[in-house]
């Protein structure tokens, strides 16, 4: 999410904060299939400390005494009870940029990495900016340019009401000054202790767009854009470097950039996608 203060207006800062939604999150916790697992055999019991640590095709119950998650893997019948999607096959990166192999994406690696948690099973992703203007549809498409020519994941346009990423344009005064926020959906499945995401939506809020930029509409339409772009693809805040796309506090007179209507990607950027794409 990306906030703007009217404090800050002449330095043209912009404040960032990533939207935790308790509903955007749907890990494969089926409560009603706890008389189900009753009937399991026992050998088909799991436990697992956390939500990132769930197996696709199980369904969980959080046991309080044991402070841990049971699960059972589940039956045909109750995968269609439960609408479950079938398990999708994980792609990885060509890229061979030098980042760290890892198994496990525990909390800890999230930290150090500045990750949220999630990462899409495909490496070509869709996108619809129909509800953009046309001067809008232009920055977007060149930042997703920028994004594309890291060679990690492509990001290709659609018509298709039912894209992978949907950017929507509002209208109202956000009370909060945001001027961007972004929504990912999840299906459940883990890879790796990372949740496999199913839809994301990107808002940008027209008011305050044109409120809180003033020559630089379309440098700071850019930035925001790679923004919430990066926590759609799985990057978190960056807390340790203030002059960075994914910075909690965007300042785009400090940012690089690479010419008057665009930011330059910076190397934690390019880092976070390829730890999470190419492993």
């Amino acid at each position: 999410m990306m906030k703007s203060s009217s404090k800050l207006l002449k330095s043209t800062f912009t404040l960032l904060s990533l939207i935790t939604l308790a509903g955007t999150i749907t890990p494969i916790v089926a409560t009603p299939t706890t008389i189900q697992a009753k009937k399991a055999k026992k050998k088909h019991y799991i436990t697992a400390k956390n939500k990132h640590q769930f197996k696709f095709g199980y369904a969980y119950v959080y046991n309080k005494k044991k402070h841990c998650y049971i699960g059972h893997k589940m039956s045909k019948k109750e995968r269609q009870q439960f609408n479950m999607p079938k398990e999708q096959k994980i792609q990885k990166a060509k890229s061979n940029y030098d980042v760290p192999k890892i198994s496990n994406f525990t909390d800890n690696i999230l930290d150090k990495y500045n990750l949220k948690g999630d990462r899409w099973a495909n490496i070509k992703i869709t996108y619809n900016d129909n509800d953009l203007s046309t001067e809008q549809q232009n920055i977007v498409e060149q930042a997703i340019k920028q994004i594309n020519q890291l060679n990690i994941i492509t990001i290709n346009k659609t018509t298709k009401t039912k894209a992978n990423i949907t950017f929507r344009l509002s209208n109202k005064e956000n009370k909060n000054n945001v001027i961007g926020d972004t929504v990912i959906n999840d299906e459940g499945q883990i890879y790796k202790g990372l949740i496999t995401a199913s839809t994301a939506t990107i808002t940008l809020y027209s008011k305050g767009l044109n409120k809180y930029t003033n020559d630089d509409y379309k440098l700071k339409l850019n930035d925001v854009t790679l923004h919430e772009l990066g926590h759609a693809l799985g990057l978190g805040h960056n807390d340790q470097n203030k002059h960075e796309i994914m910075q909690p506090i965007s300042d785009t007179k400090s940012i690089e950039k690479i010419d008057s209507t665009h930011v330059a990607i910076d190397q934690d950027y390019i880092k976070g996608l390829a730890i999470l794409y190419q492993n």
